[in-house]
């Protein structure tokens, strides 16, 4: 509710559609007898399946698209993440990588895949001459009023400066920097979490002043939204942080990262590829409800390839996540090591394919229930429990996901009447306490009795 005062009533209209393949529009609750709609601020496209690998070429990332296709796995998006340019941060496609961007891209766009490109708020001191560019005109934070130069941190792609977003001048020039690459007509970025080293590059020339560190994180995070909206359209989305506390077990302020009110398709940041990454991923959705983020999901099968088995995690792992995976906003697959189901056997193919094609089918529900959940200042997956991290899906979908390996899973139902997706016989009401049998191909997640939802999602499975 922070923040509705601010955005809620741009985000209801008295009538719907829209003018361009931006915003959907979607019926809402009643106001003095008038049906009001709400117009979810994201594309069509937000919710989709995205599929992405840790490090790409041109060739690879051709052929991970493919090969979810030629399996009729659908694939919404795909983002490009480090390294795709010449340097941190040019802008400018590395031809070695990608010999032929725009032909990418279009090609992307020709299956009907959208294209995020990964990015920071900085630029690295051997990216030269703009790197001395920017010094010679101070367009980079420093640690002090005093300090003769700009403050350099140390972080994982080298050292680097961070942009002054309170200098006109450097924000315009940074622009300059960012057009190179919306000329090829990408979708979106996926703004990476540098921002965080504003707590060592604290005081801002262009305001005169320090900026506390969350203040720097939301103008980096704003100025990639408006911007690339600007030039490009209101179809194009963003995927940032929403809270990522490290492991720490915590919430609020010290441990978000996107203005909820841009953060339409968050993730939840690296974990490991376990059944203990699974549970990191949970612990920093919980607290991104908590903090009010709309809409979120995590890298399905953990960011590091660090778990069983050469793929760097385990089938029952990945597609245990991959289950919860779909049942939350943001279904995106992508991090080190083999992420793809064929990397396993044709059962995880399978398994994989039906809970995509379930998660596709819910699109509908998800951008009606989370233009409303916007509007009212609210998360779209509200947790009933922090013990065993089961959650609502919207009003009508109540899921409690596979934290550790077996195929057993006690339940205990919230408010209403419930019946199990996976069989009709098993139903219950507010209290109840279920033991399920959950085989691999089968998940704990509960549909509202005689809701329409149960049809749609039968129909698929």
């Amino acid at each position: 509710m922070r923040w509705f005062a601010l955005f809620g009533s741009l985000t209801l209209a008295a009538c719907g559609g829209s003018d361009d393949d931006g915003p959907l529009t979607t019926q809402g609750t009643t106001v003095e007898g008038t049906t009001l709609q709400v117009a979810p601020p994201w594309p069509e496209w937000a919710f989709t399946h995205w599929v992405w690998e840790d490090e790409s070429t041109q060739e690879s990332a051709t052929a991970l698209v493919d090969g979810y296709l030629a399996r009729d796995i659908p694939v919404g998006a795909i983002i490009i993440d480090s390294p795709w340019a010449t340097g941190y941060s040019t802008f400018v496609w590395d031809t070695e990588l990608f010999p032929d961007p725009q032909g990418f891209v279009d090609d992307m766009h020709s299956k009907g895949v959208r294209v995020f490109l990964w990015t920071v708020p900085g630029i690295n001191v051997d990216v030269q001459p703009l790197y001395d560019e920017g010094v010679a005109n101070g367009y980079f934070m420093k640690t002090a009023e005093t300090s003769d130069g700009p403050a350099v941190v140390d972080w994982w792609k080298g050292e680097g400066s961070l942009i002054d977003y309170w200098n006109p001048d450097a924000v315009a020039w940074w622009h300059e920097q960012v057009d190179k690459t919306l000329a090829t007509d990408i979708d979106g970025w996926k703004c990476d979490g540098l921002d965080f080293s504003a707590v060592l590059a604290p005081y801002s020339p262009g305001a005169g002043r320090r900026v506390e560190r969350i203040e720097y994180s939301h103008a980096y995070y704003r100025d990639f939204h408006d911007h690339t909206r600007d030039v490009l359209g209101n179809d194009r989305l963003n995927t940032l942080r929403p809270i990522d506390n490290y492991g720490a077990g915590i919430g609020g302020d010290v441990a978000a990262f996107g203005p909820v009110d841009i953060t339409w398709a968050g993730w939840v940041g690296d974990q490991d590829g376990t059944f203990g990454g699974l549970v990191a991923a949970m612990d920093n959705m919980y607290w991104s409800a908590d903090y009010g983020y709309v809409a979120f999901g995590s890298d399905i099968g953990g960011y590091r390839s660090n778990g069983e088995g050469p793929q760097g995690r385990s089938k029952e792992v990945f597609l245990r996540w991959a289950q919860q995976g779909a049942f939350v906003p943001v279904m995106e697959n992508g991090g080190g090591g083999s992420h793809e189901p064929w990397a396993w056997d044709a059962e995880t193919v399978d398994i994989y394919r039906t809970y995509v094609d379930l998660h596709m089918a819910l699109l509908p529900y998800l951008n009606e229930q989370g233009g409303i959940a916007f509007a009212e200042g609210r998360t779209l997956t509200p947790f009933v429990s922090r013990e065993d991290y089961s959650y609502f899906l919207g009003p009508d979908l109540f899921v409690a996901p596979m934290l550790e390996s077996g195929t057993t899973r006690d339940v205990t139902l919230p408010e209403g009447d419930w019946v199990w997706l996976f069989d009709d016989a098993i139903t219950g009401s507010e209290g109840d306490t279920l033991t399920l049998d959950v085989p691999l191909d089968r998940f704990p997640v509960f549909v509202r009795q005689n809701h329409p939802l149960l049809g749609t999602l039968r129909d698929v499975l």
